[in-house]
């Protein structure tokens, strides 16, 4: 995975589109678009949009059968506060099988706070997330005729009062999104969402909220 920079140039050049939780849903139900959850498969079956497929691009590091590199890794994630992840080396056949499976013409990727394309002051470049590194791994390794992104993540799908499975919690990220960089400010993009007057209450989201 390239760095944020090149991720976001390609994305915009592109066009992929950020769309809502309504317009999301909408596509599904069209059955010509996939809801693919690409967050970490114990945090998809905790609770997930309902009808989302989960393809992980990070997996959690274990202990069991971890080489050197690994656990060095661990370690300094640990370090830092946060959940110890891998990219999935299966991310890009596993999620070419489900969109075969499914005969979908497109992919909606969604993580737990979607990240943005739309540039701002404290973020010239958008607020990098795994959804929109999945987004530009479909685009890049053409694992879908089409891709758009989830705006806000899981987070919004539940904001927009839409059928989850399971009890879902807020999770403001201690798994950061670039596994390249875990002691690095993308760690601190990862934390937090876009919170709006019109969200009702989380008690997890409000004890944990990221202040930008």
């Amino acid at each position: 995975m390239p760095r944020w920079p090149v991720v976001f140039s390609t994305l915009t050049a592109a066009k992929v589109e950020s769309i809502s939780p309504e317009e999301a849903a909408r596509r599904v139900k069209s059955g010509e678009w996939l809801l693919v959850d690409v967050r970490l498969t114990e945090q998809h079956e905790t609770a997930a949009p309902e009808g989302a497929v989960n393809v992980p691009i990070y997996e959690t590091i274990t202990m069991e059968g971890a080489d050197l590199r690994r656990l060095l890794k661990a370690a300094m994630y640990k370090s830092n506060g946060v959940n110890p992840v891998d990219p999935n080396p299966k991310f890009g056949e596993q999620l070419k099988a489900a969109v075969t499976e499914a005969g979908a013409k497109g992919v909606i990727t969604v993580c737990e706070a979607g990240g943005t394309l739309k540039p701002s002051t404290n973020f010239p470049e958008g607020k990098p997330s795994r959804s929109l590194q999945a987004a530009y791994r479909v685009l890049a390794d053409k694992l879908a005729p089409s891709v758009a992104h989830l705006d806000r993540g899981v987070y919004g799908w539940y904001q927009a009062d839409l059928p989850m499975s399971g009890d879902y919690k807020p999770d403001i990220g201690r798994t950061p999104m670039a596994a390249a960089e875990p002691t690095l400010q993308r760690v601190n993009q990862e934390r937090g969402y876009e919170m709006r007057p019109e969200d009702k209450p989380v008690e997890a989201a409000s004890k944990k909220l990221w202040p930008w």
